[in-house]
Parts: C-alpha cells; sequence; structure tokens
C-alpha cells in the first residue's frame, strides 16, 4: 500500500513540474465554439495543464492578429495563437512561429495529414502550426418550413436562387440571413463568383490576381449578382454576428444562409437536426467544388522557455489525437484534417462534405477561400474586403467602378 502511494505521489509531482500555463489567442467565442473549445480545454486539463485564454472578438479573426504582433514584440508570447492559412506562412517569415515537435510527431503526423493540410501548416518544410479542422465554405443553408410552405424548390442555380428569394420576401421571410460585415461580404462574394464563373475563373482572380480577369466582363457580370443579393437581405443586417443569422434561420425567420460549416455546428447546438430542421446544400452552381478554410493553431517563438516548449508539445497530441479530432469536429461543424476518422458516426452533412473533399483532391476542385485567408496575403485580402463591402454598401457605386478599383488596389499590393 505505501508502494502504491509512494508511487501515485511521484506521479503527480512529476505532472505538476511539467505542468504549465497555456495562454491561446483565438476569436472563437459563438456557443458551438465555445463548445469545441471547451473540449480542448478538458483534454489539455487531463494532462496536467492550465488553459488560458486570450480572446479577441471579430468573428473572422480582424483584430486578433495585430493584437497578437503587440505580444510578440514586446517578448511576451502565448503559446499558442489560432490561425489560417497565408498568415501561417507570412507569421513563419517574420520569425514568430516555432517547431518544436518530436520526429516521432511530425512522421506520424505526414501518414494522416492531406497534402494540402501539410502545405498549410509547413513553413520551410517544418510544422510550424497543427491544424484542427477544415471547414467547406461554399454551403447553402435551409430551413425546409418556409421552402415547403410555398412549395418552392431547392435553387441550384442562381437564376432558381433569385427566383425563389423573391417569393419568399413576397410572403415575409427574410430570403438571405447575412450579417454585413466585410469577411461576411466576401464569403458571399466568392461564393457567388465560383457558381458563375467557375474554377478557373476564381483561381485566376483569387489566387493569380489576374488583372485580365478582374477587369473582365465576367467579373462584372459577378458584381451584378453579387449586388443584388443585397435586395434579400433584411435591413437590419448591418455589423450582424454570423451566428446571429444562424438565430435567424433556425427560427424560421429567414430561410436561406450561406456560409462555411461552422454554422452547421450553431444550428445543431441550438438542437437543430440535419436534414430534417436544416437543409445542406453547395451554394448554387459548386457542386462538387470544395472551397476549403482550415483552422490551426500556430506555435509560438519561446525564447527559451523549455517548459513552454513541452507544454506545446502536450498540446499538439491532444489537438492531433484521432479521438479529439472526431469529437471537437462534430461539435465545431467542421470534418478532421486526419485522412483516417471514420466518419460514419458524423451527420449526413459532415459526410457529405468528407466526400466532396476526397473527390476534389483528384478532380483538382479544392479551392482557397479568399474570403478565410487561404488564397491571398494579407494585403491583398484587406483590398478584396474595402472594395467589396464598399461596392455591396453602396448602391450608388456601379460594377465598372468597382472593378477599376479593385484591379488599380491589387497592382499596388503587387508592386506593379
Amino acid at each position: 500500500m505505501k508502494k502504491v502511494l509512494l508511487t501515485t505521489a511521484l506521479l503527480t509531482m512529476a505532472m505538476n513540474c511539467s505542468a504549465a500555463t497555456v495562454e491561446v489567442l483565438h476569436y472563437w467565442t459563438s456557443e458551438s465554439e465555445s463548445a469545441a473549445l471547451n473540449l480542448l480545454k478538458q483534454e489539455l486539463a487531463a494532462k496536467g495543464d492550465t488553459w488560458q485564454d486570450f480572446t479577441v472578438k471579430g468573428g473572422g479573426g480582424e483584430s486578433a492578429y495585430s493584437v497578437l504582433q503587440t505580444r510578440m514584440i514586446a517578448g511576451n508570447p502565448p503559446t499558442a495563437a489560432l490561425m489560417e492559412g497565408k498568415f501561417i506562412q507570412e507569421w513563419g517569415a517574420l520569425g514568430f512561429l516555432s517547431s518544436p515537435y518530436t520526429k516521432e510527431q511530425t512522421e506520424a503526423w505526414d501518414r494522416v495529414l492531406p497534402p494540402l493540410i501539410r502545405q498549410i501548416t509547413q513553413y520551410h518544410g517544418e510544422y510550424v502550426a497543427v491544424p484542427v479542422n477544415n471547414h467547406r465554405i461554399n454551403w447553402l443553408w435551409i430551413n425546409p418550413k418556409p421552402f415547403n410552405a410555398l412549395h418552392l424548390a431547392i435553387p441550384t442555380t442562381w437564376d432558381e436562387f433569385f427566383a425563389a428569394a423573391d417569393k419568399l420576401k413576397a410572403a415575409g421571410y427574410i430570403p438571405l440571413a447575412h450579417g454585413g460585415q466585410a469577411w461576411q461580404d466576401a464569403t458571399l462574394f466568392e461564393n457567388i463568383l465560383l457558381g458563375l464563373e467557375g474554377g478557373q475563373f476564381y483561381r485566376d482572380v483569387f489566387e493569380k490576381l489576374d488583372s485580365k480577369a478582374i477587369t473582365s466582363d465576367r467579373m462584372i457580370r459577378v458584381l451584378q449578382r453579387f449586388r443584388q443579393l443585397h435586395d434579400d437581405i433584411d435591413p437590419k443586417s448591418a455589423g450582424r454576428p454570423w451566428h446571429e443569422s444562424a438565430e435567424l434561420l433556425y427560427s424560421g425567420k429567414a430561410a436561406m444562409m450561406i456560409m462555411g460549416d461552422w454554422a452547421k455546428g450553431e444550428l445543431m447546438q441550438m438542437g437543430a437536426v440535419p436534414n430534417k430542421d436544416f437543409l445542406c446544400v453547395a451554394t448554387p452552381g459548386t457542386e462538387g467544388y470544395f472551397i476549403y478554410g482550415t483552422d490551426s493553431f500556430a506555435i509560438l517563438q519561446q525564447n527559451g522557455n523549455a517548459t513552454a516548449v513541452e507544454a506545446q508539445r502536450r498540446l499538439a497530441d491532444v489537438l492531433m489525437d484521432p479521438d479529439f479530432q472526431r469529437r471537437f469536429n462534430q461539435l465545431k461543424g467542421s470534418i478532421p484534417v486526419r485522412n483516417d476518422i471514420d466518419m460514419s458516426t458524423f451527420d449526413v452533412c459532415a459526410q457529405q462534405a468528407a466526400k466532396v473533399f476526397k473527390d476534389a483532391e483528384k478532380t483538382n476542385r479544392l479551392l482557397p477561400s479568399m474570403a478565410h485567408s487561404m488564397a491571398v496575403d494579407v494585403q491583398a485580402k484587406e483590398v478584396f474586403f474595402r472594395v467589396l463591402n464598399d461596392f455591396f454598401t453602396h448602391p450608388n457605386q456601379t460594377p465598372e467602378q468597382a472593378v477599376m478599383q479593385l484591379n488599380t488596389a491589387l497592382m499596388a499590393v503587387k508592386g506593379y
């Protein structure tokens, strides 16, 4: 008995010696985001670590990185930071990120992570961020009650979408639940651009920043349709957080919502059941495409703090654990980044997303989200946000004016 007590005491002391405060910058504050994050906190607590929130509100993390940069310059880094796509590469180039993982960890990740995810989270061939999920952005969420009441078919083209929206509005529904924030406007825009003009044009605009594509008649047509969407949102949409739009959809006040599948996580947190209380279909014209947005936790330089580095390794172990990936993504609404997770316990929308992702890998239909920092650098993204938001909210501005503003500003970013 004494030996057992001694062993227990020694194990407890060892855990306490290695335990650390894990401070993480994030902007996950909605109900579903908090539920997913609480799971991570619980798993870290089981390893003896104490979670400390470094929360910056802002939906898409608009202000989070400027706050983080101030901390880094001051030599006071948190343990990790929620980070997306191009930000990881830019912060890696600044020397702010670290790769403290063991060879055993990275070799295990290489075996289960798709090439795309490895590319997103590595800088100069080393993992500097740990991916936790993969979101599909091109989803149209539908409350079936208004559609059934009006005997409307689910739209598969933008012409059908706008025709249904007119009938929904006439019947007193909000056709499209939307929050008037720049990142949400950009999310709408990349969806309608892909649906109208296809994958190659999408790449020309958002990856290549090609002036010929940006100033083309095709872009004018996209902007005209984009402007038309503004007629289908309610007058109170300005500044509305995305999760409040999800509430409008759930209540039946709104009939549709275009948003990544974090919206599904929020709907399910409210008690909604997929294929019963809401439907998930690709946004018109984007069937077979997967506009992706991957959330990762970037690992920050710790200035020789060995205790903090060990805590970073434990955080990575939790994030990449198969059971954690399953439970976390079921709460968040996303799909796991690991390719060895059994999807049979996930909802039908997640199963559909996982299938589309695998198929899109083979058909070159995986597309990086501009709105969610996967396609362009910070400066170019800010240009898209500013120009698109101004155009969407100022009806007197013409598509031709918006195109010229966009092209001029992007050329300046490119150094032309």
